[in-house]
């Protein structure tokens, strides 16, 4: 038996969940016999690169952790698409938004791996400097 429109939502949303979960996506109303469910359909986000506007941890080319400064330019790696289903009880609050505003929503909730790729100008000069005076120590101690 379908239920009315008026029982349907369907659209952008941000869906936040008891135990600070947030899920960002297109949202639709399911039904399974009498069971609702929402439908989170997470749209799959491209690998991209862009400067950190705050700093955080990224990964270097050897695959170590490091913290990056604001203005470090890096890349983040590409996840796929997924669907999540979610009971009506588990859901705090749900706010409908644009296309635009969920995408960049995304982007900022889900989790993904970090790639340095480059650091800010200043910070490239002082850790150059900082490297060139740890080697002179060492063939300093290497000749005593």
């Amino acid at each position: 038996m379908d239920k009315p429109e008026s029982n349907r939502f369907e659209g952008w949303a941000v869906v936040e969940m008891f135990g600070h979960v947030k899920e960002v996506g297109f949202v639709t109303t399911q039904y399974y016999g009498t069971a609702c469910l929402f439908q989170i359909d997470v749209p799959e986000l491209p690998e991209r690169e862009f400067v950190l506007r705050r700093p955080e941890y990224t990964h270097d080319d050897t695959g170590s952790m490091r913290f990056a400064p604001a203005g470090a330019k890096v890349k983040r790696v590409a996840v796929l698409a997924r669907s999540r289903l979610i009971g009506p009880g588990a859901v705090y609050s749900m706010t409908p938004c644009t296309e635009e505003a969920a995408r960049a929503a995304i982007d900022e909730f889900v989790s993904r791996r970090l790639i340095l790729l480059e650091l800010p100008k200043q910070q490239e000069q002082a850790l150059l400097a900082e490297t060139a005076h740890e080697q002179d120590e060492e063939f300093e101690e290497e000749e005593i």
